[in-house]
């Protein structure tokens, strides 16, 4: 009669505990990261006016002059040999492109191209992480017992439960025991 109650408490004791127990055969956890990596590239390229090419214009365009009161002939001339330089510039996407004229009397000394290219590489990297399952434990269990000194032999059950801890269970010749362990 002492066996059916110890049996009866210890399958009691298994209900209560793994009652809440969830068991996932199949469900993976996927853990996706994404990293975005910048590459920047610089190219500078200088062309001499000589070599830049032009388009002579056939047709001869008639300025009015009447509404020009004031000549400065000499503001005109200086305005004629002087260097100047005109920018350029523009954005496609992360990249920048910088174009610089040089003139002097009216053509085209020098040019510089600054093309600042930045590339863009996505990363994505998926990692499939299986969750944790119940595992069963199964054994042979010696005892000793101290006060009469007799030696017991039987079997043990373990069940490990990943969020919860490992239940043991055994029976020996000798005696019943029920144990819990906790990861901490």
């Amino acid at each position: 009669m002492k066996e059916v109650i110890i049996t009866l408490l210890v399958g009691l004791l298994l209900v209560v505990f793994f009652k809440n127990s969830k068991y996932t055969k199949d469900d993976p956890i996927v853990i996706t990261v994404t990293d975005t990596l910048y590459k920047h590239d610089t190219t500078v390229k200088h062309t001499k006016g000589k070599d830049i090419p032009f388009v002579v214009l056939d047709t001869f365009y008639k300025i009015d002059t009447t509404r020009f009161y004031n000549f400065d002939t000499i503001k005109m001339i200086e305005d004629y040999i002087s260097f100047k330089v005109y920018k350029d510039s523009f954005n496609i996407d992360s990249s920048r492109f910088v174009i610089l004229d040089t003139i002097s009397r009216n053509s085209i000394i020098g040019r510089k191209f600054n093309a600042q290219i930045a590339t863009k590489t996505v990363i994505i990297d998926h990692t499939i992480v299986r969750s944790p399952r119940n595992e069963y434990y199964m054994g042979i269990i010696g005892d000793l017992r101290r006060f009469d000194n007799k030696i017991g032999l039987g079997i043990g059950l373990g069940v490990k439960m990943p969020k919860t801890g490992l239940f043991t269970l055994s029976a020996t010749t000798n005696q019943y025991s029920l144990g819990f362990y906790k990861n901490f």
